[in-house]
């Protein structure tokens, strides 16, 4: 392909970013979507227990949407009310945990079509599902059979989230040196993709739009995305030596392969790692488990906001609405936050560029990335935990009120920091850390892992349910959250050994070949793996 003007590539990233805030990660919206399914009364009927044993878990909320029995306003007099009730949450919130494992889930398939169909066919995929999926929606209500158009609807949405993500992140490849910033901004339009159910919650609530036509409009932007797919994106990949060598990041860009030649020369030649030496390593094993986890981190709390947010208002609709307004509202800024995330990096490449090997400070430089997730993670689930423990008892052993407006806006500050760092992250990580020959498919691996792990939402859900609040369950990720401190320290150390290791290997050229043979026995040639 031949090298593109700075003019297209500009709206070759434009076209990402609208993409990537309408289709991608807009299931992690579902805290502003489960507020519309509760007003329209989906799964409601599951509320009602003549046995009595579960009246005093229910609550009645006036329905404050659209009428589907008239066109014409009606009063709150009038307006039908819907009850709530645990086994309500509970189905509603199923419902967004086997969409969050299929979008994982398919990240892998996808990153193996990118590979070896080309990016036009996983553009074209990606358009249709999501299409097909707000079909599915818009031609949903609460009664039944249709109310069960939301399991297929749901699970293609999120089908669609990581797959549309790897589509557009191949835009990077575009912007030479720049790329990190450039990944770090797509992914951060993807933790901003949230918008899309919040918005269609603002005009469900304030302006009376209901819910099956704005899916409707929502499968109609799909076409747009397949014109430009044929008439702008190549059929295989953006080739980043056609648009690098020619371009202003050459200079940069010859560098680095100056670097990596010279590293080569003052080594033992090594072949290339195969995918499968790559997905042994213990530093990729590792950076599995710590991407599951955080990722769990992510789903529980998203899965969980509208009955975290219950408990703290004690069942208030109208502070319920609110609370999940800002939360959305605070989700949309990640695309503010995420260039956050490549900035810590390069700063962290710059450190360590002048003294390091090539692989070993883009591995490096990650440290603060991963220490940042971790501690930010740890500190939303210890304020939630907070704020669903005894109110009183908290506040004056500690002085905080969680549930206040200050306490909560901080809690959600971090989240968004957090989330932003954790996806930005990841894939930046792996894209410097890795062959590039393997980015789709370590990338697709990484989120199919998280969501094997997200399996763990079945049992957490359960036992939500069980005690009738989601305190343990904060607990419980909470320790996970503080032991994932564990694997940047991992990076540091390991590599700093490793390093050291090296030297006691140069120092050794001038022993005789003979004794040098025998060192090479003991003294490793890789670094940080």
């Amino acid at each position: 392909m031949a090298r593109l003007g700075l003019g297209k590539r500009h709206v070759l990233l434009a076209i990402s970013v609208a993409e990537m805030l309408l289709f991608s990660g807009i299931i992690y919206g579902w805290t502003s979507l489960v507020y519309v399914l509760k007003q329209e009364g989906y799964f409601s009927d599951l509320c009602v227990n003549p046995s009595g044993n579960n009246t005093e878990q229910n609550t009645q909320i006036p329905h404050q949407g659209p009428s589907t029995t008239s066109p014409s306003n009606m009063s709150s007099h009038d307006a039908p009310c819907y009850p709530e009730c645990l086994q309500q949450d509970a189905t509603l919130t199923r419902v967004y945990a086997i969409s969050v494992i299929a979008s994982q889930v398919a990240s892998l398939f996808a990153g193996i079509a990118l590979d070896r169909f080309g990016l036009r066919f996983v553009r074209i995929g990606f358009s249709m599902l999501m299409a097909t999926a707000a079909l599915f929606l818009g031609f949903s209500n609460k009664e039944y059979p249709y109310v069960y158009f939301v399991y297929p609807g749901m699970i293609l949405v999120g089908t669609c989230a990581n797959i549309t993500l790897l589509a557009n992140v191949t835009v990077g490849n575009l912007f030479g040196s720049k790329r990190s910033t450039v990944i770090t901004i797509i992914t951060g339009s993807f933790g901003s993709s949230p918008i899309t159910f919040l918005v269609q919650k603002l005009l469900y609530t304030h302006f009376g739009v209901p819910l099956q036509h704005m899916c409707i409009v929502l499968a109609c932007l799909c076409v747009p995305s397949l014109l430009a797919t044929f008439s702008l994106y190549p059929k295989h990949t953006f080739d980043p030596d056609a648009q690098q060598k020619s371009g202003p990041d050459f200079p940069e860009t010859e560098r680095l392969e100056i670097e990596d030649q010279a590293n080569d020369a003052g080594s033992p030649a090594q072949e290339k790692e195969t995918f499968l030496q790559v997905v042994t390593s213990p530093l990729y094993l590792l950076h599995l488990a710590y991407i599951s986890v955080m990722n769990l981190n992510v789903i529980i709390l998203l899965g969980t906001a509208n009955i975290w947010f219950n408990v703290v208002t004690d069942n208030n609709s109208e502070k319920v609405s609110f609370w999940t307004v800002v939360f959305g509202l605070f989700q949309v800024c990640n695309v503010l936050v995420s260039p956050l995330c490549g900035y810590v990096y390069d700063v962290g490449l710059k450190k360590h560029s002048s003294k390091d090997p090539p692989l070993k400070y883009r591995r490096r430089a990650a440290v603060p990335v991963f220490i940042i997730t971790s501690l930010t993670s740890s500190l939303v689930f210890f304020f939630a935990i907070l704020s669903v423990w005894n109110t009183s008892s908290v506040t004056s052993r500690t002085g905080l009120a969680m549930t206040s407006a200050p306490d909560m806006f901080l809690t959600f500050v971090l989240h968004i920091i957090s989330r932003a760092f954790v996806y930005g992250g990841n894939t930046t990580f792996i894209a410097n850390s890795f062959p590039s020959e393997h980015l789709g498919r370590l990338i697709g691996l990484s989120y199919l892992m998280a969501g094997l792990v997200g399996l763990l939402q079945y049992p957490l859900i359960g036992w939500i349910k069980a005690t009738s609040s989601p305190f343990y369950v904060y607990v419980f990720i909470f320790v996970l959250s503080t032991l994932t401190l564990g694997y940047p320290i991992y990076i540091k150390h390991h590599c700093k050994d490793k390093f050291k290791m090296e030297d006691r290997t140069s120092s050794a050229q001038s022993v005789p070949d003979n004794l040098e043979n025998n060192l090479e026995l003991y003294l490793p040639r890789e670094t940080c793996v």
